[in-house]
């Protein structure tokens, strides 16, 4: 089965009220999924035993999720930005065929279209995080490690505009940024809580560029909304990944709706996709809070715990220590050359 599409059916705009409403790729990607655990072909029923807020000013999401820890499939041993792709070892070319719900095909050429190698499949995430969750697999077959492309990337903000949901949310691991599967590889999930960061005030560096600076894992954004390019937008996000993965930078990207920075809208509607970036310390450093992992949803407020008697504990101030101490050196480590970067190009 192929999902086909074309510029025509990105979604630009949704809100929170419009949240149960769908678009045909919502449709398709739902009751794929819902199929496939009616079917039984995950390792485990999503079974979210608990949901909480954390009382303060940033509305961190808490979700007790203990099979998250116990019953997903072993990480592969990543010590490296650099580690090559390795044929011997788990990749998603040997997924089971059922576990693919669709291959994801682009019915013209996008502006400077990046020619693909490959079927871009979107296929079950076996250990689900929350409802929906999946992998984009672009290029498949190509057997490229898990450093982002600018194809990639910009496939992955198209589904985000296939959907009609304000819920959608997508996002990558670096490797040693939590990336537990060497081979390029995106997650898709739908989280049906509004969260800070898709209205929170970002502050303009140069060019497309902003700065996340009020919150505690500081970090770089980027919007697209109907007056921007999508090329423009995602060519800038892979300018940043790029220059983090030479430097030997771990990093975590979200893609997530939101409103235009400065917007004057209603704070329920959305108008734009926000692509936030982190540097941050290697995955493979200590940690402090030992119930969650903080990888791409937890750097954007959104906590997947494993252990359920640190859950009832947790509180604000812990999550924010935890992620101040991953970001706060490398975002001040890279922060005068990322300016001077955007800066320039904003001369030219």
């Amino acid at each position: 089965m192929s999902f086909t599409y074309s510029e025509n059916d990105f979604i630009f705009e949704t809100s929170w009220g419009d949240s149960a409403k769908l678009s045909s790729f919502d449709v398709a990607l739902q009751t794929k999924w819902q199929s496939a655990v009616d079917n039984g072909y995950f390792r485990y029923t999503l079974n979210i035993l608990n949901t909480k807020r954390l009382p303060g000013k940033f509305s961190f999401l808490a979700q007790l999720n203990p099979d998250r820890g116990t019953n997903r499939r072993p990480p592969e041993d990543i010590s490296s930005l650099t580690q090559p792709f390795d044929h011997k070892k788990f990749n998603f070319t040997k997924i089971n065929e059922n576990e693919i719900l669709f291959e994801v095909k682009r019915r013209e050429k996008a502006e400077c279209e990046l020619k693909s190698s490959g079927k871009d499949l979107l296929v079950i995430n076996i250990s689900p995080l929350e409802f929906g969750h999946s992998l984009f697999l672009p290029e498949l077959f190509s057997c490229l490690p898990q450093v982002m492309t600018l194809y990639s990337l910009q496939r992955t903000i198209e589904l985000v505009l296939l959907s009609k949901s304000p819920t959608l949310r997508a996002g990558f691991n670096s490797l040693c940024g939590f990336a537990t599967v060497n081979h390029l590889h995106f997650h898709l999930y739908y989280l049906n809580h509004e969260m800070l960061l898709e209205n929170i005030q970002v502050e303009h560096l140069c060019g497309e560029c902003y700065v996340l600076t009020k919150y505690p894992a500081k970090g770089f954004a980027f919007q697209l909304s109907r007056e921007h390019n999508l090329l423009s937008l995602a060519s800038s996000v892979h300018k940043l990944t790029s220059y983090l993965q030479e430097c030997n930078i771990a990093h975590n990207v979200y893609i997530t709706r939101g409103q235009s920075f400065n917007s004057n809208k209603e704070r329920k509607i959305l108008d734009s996709v926000r692509v936030y970036v982190w540097a941050r310390k290697h995955s493979t450093e200590p940690k402090n809070v030992q119930c969650f992992d903080p990888a791409i949803c937890e750097l954007f407020g959104h906590l997947v715990v494993k252990v359920p008697e640190p859950f009832g504990t947790l509180s604000e101030s812990e999550v924010a220590s935890e992620l101040s101490g991953i970001c706060q050196e490398p975002f001040d480590l890279v922060f005068e050359d990322v300016k001077e970067m955007f800066c320039d190009s904003d001369s030219l």
